[in-house]
C-alpha cells in the first residue's frame, strides 16, 4: 500500500511540476503582456523611438513611388530625408505620441476604452514650431542652388499657392523665406485633425470578449497546481520531513526549469513573437515598421522572460532550502 502511494504521489508531484511551469508562464504572460508599461520599456530598450526616422527615410525612398513623392522633392537621399524627420519629430515628440498610443491601445483591450486613438497634437505643435521650419530648409538645404529668378518664383508660389519647382535658395534670401516656410507648416499642420481613431468596439462579436475569457484562464491556471500540490500533501505527507522533502523537490525542480526556460527560452519565443507581430500587423501601420519587428521582439521577449527567471530562482532557493532541511531533520 505504501508503494501504491507512493507511486501515485510521484506522478502528482510530476504532474505539479509540468502544470506550475506552465502556469507561471501563462500567470506572467497575462500580468505582462497586456501592461503599457510593459511595451514602453521594451521601446526604451531597443531605442525604437530614436530608429524610427532612420527607417521612415529609408521608407520613403525605397518604399514610395517616385512620382508619388511632393513635386521637386524627387531623388532626395536617404540621409536628407532622415535627417528632415529627426528635425521634424525628435524623439521625445515621437515618445509622446507613442506612449500615448500604448496606453489607448492596452486600455482598449483591456475593455476600459472603445476605441484606440492616436493623439496628433504634438506632431501639428512640432510642425507649427521653429522645428518645422528648420526641418523644411532641411530639404531645401539638399536641393540644387537656385538662381534670383527661382526664389522669386518659390516665394510667389507659396503665396499664391502654386506649385513651384523647389530648389536651394542663397543664403541671403533664406530669412526673407522662412515666415513664408513657417505660414506654410502652419496651413499644413491645420489641416491635420487633433486625432486619429485606429480601431472602435465592434457591437457584436467583440474579439475583446474571447481575450478577456482567455486572460481569465490564464489567471486560473494556478489552481491546478495548487490543486496537486494539496493531493500530494494529503497522500504522503506524515511528518514533517515528508513535507519539506515532497514540497521541497518538485519546489526545486520547477525552480530549476523555469529559470532555464526564462534564460535561454528567449531564441525561440522571440522567433514566435516575431512572426505574429509580422503576420497580424494592421495595414494601416506603415510598412517599415515590419523591419524592426525583430528588435521589438527580442526586447519583448525580454521584458517578458525577466520575471520568468527570476521567480526561477525564488522557487530554486524555496526547494533547496526545504529539501536542505528535510534531509537534516532525517539525519537527527
Amino acid at each position: 500500500m505504501k508503494t501504491f502511494r507512493t507511486t501515485i504521489a510521484t506522478l502528482f508531484a510530476i504532474l505539479f511540476i509540468l502544470s506550475a511551469v506552465a502556469s507561471i508562464l501563462l500567470f506572467n504572460f497575462d500580468r505582462r503582456a497586456f501592461d503599457a508599461e510593459t511595451y514602453q520599456q521594451a521601446f526604451e530598450r531597443a531605442s525604437f523611438y530614436n530608429t524610427i526616422p532612420a527607417l521612415l527615410a529609408q521608407s520613403i525612398t525605397t518604399g514610395t513611388d517616385p512620382t508619388q513623392q511632393p513635386f521637386g522633392l524627387q531623388g532626395i537621399h536617404t540621409e536628407t530625408w532622415e535627417s528632415f524627420t529627426r528635425t521634424l519629430l525628435p524623439p521625445d515628440v515621437l515618445k509622446v505620441v507613442g506612449d500615448d498610443l500604448l496606453i489607448s491601445t492596452f486600455a482598449y483591450l483591456n475593455m476600459e476604452s472603445d476605441s484606440i486613438q492616436i493623439d496628433l497634437i504634438p506632431i501639428k505643435t512640432s510642425m507649427m514650431g521653429e522645428s518645422g521650419a528648420q526641418a523644411a530648409l532641411v530639404l531645401l538645404n539638399s536641393l540644387p542652388p537656385c538662381t534670383l529668378e527661382q526664389s522669386a518664383m518659390i516665394m510667389f508660389g507659396m503665396f499664391s499657392g502654386d506649385q513651384v519647382q523647389l530648389c536651394n535658395p542663397p543664403e541671403n534670401v533664406q530669412p526673407m523665406l522662412m515666415p513664408i516656410i513657417e505660414g506654410q507648416m502652419k496651413a499644413t499642420a491645420a489641416t491635420i485633425p487633433d486625432s486619429l481613431t485606429l480601431a472602435t468596439a465592434s457591437l457584436q462579436n467583440d474579439p475583446r470578449e474571447k481575450l478577456a475569457t482567455a486572460r481569465l484562464l490564464m489567471r486560473l491556471s494556478l489552481i491546478l497546481p495548487i490543486t496537486l500540490l494539496l493531493t500530494l500533501t494529503v497522500l504522503t505527507v506524515r511528518s514533517l520531513r515528508d513535507w519539506l522533502n515532497w514540497w521541497g523537490i518538485p519546489f526545486l525542480i520547477t525552480g530549476l526549469i523555469t529559470f532555464i526556460l526564462g534564460l535561454i527560452g528567449a531564441p525561440l519565443l522571440r522567433t514566435v513573437l516575431e512572426n505574429t507581430l509580422s503576420a497580424q500587423m494592421p495595414a494601416y501601420l506603415p510598412a517599415f515598421l515590419l523591419d524592426f519587428s525583430g528588435n521589438f521582439a527580442a526586447a519583448m521577449v525580454r521584458a517578458l522572460l525577466t520575471p520568468v527567471g527570476i521567480q526561477g530562482i525564488i522557487l530554486m532557493v524555496i526547494g533547496v532550502s526545504m529539501a536542505g532541511l528535510g534531509y537534516y531533520i532525517s539525519r537527527k
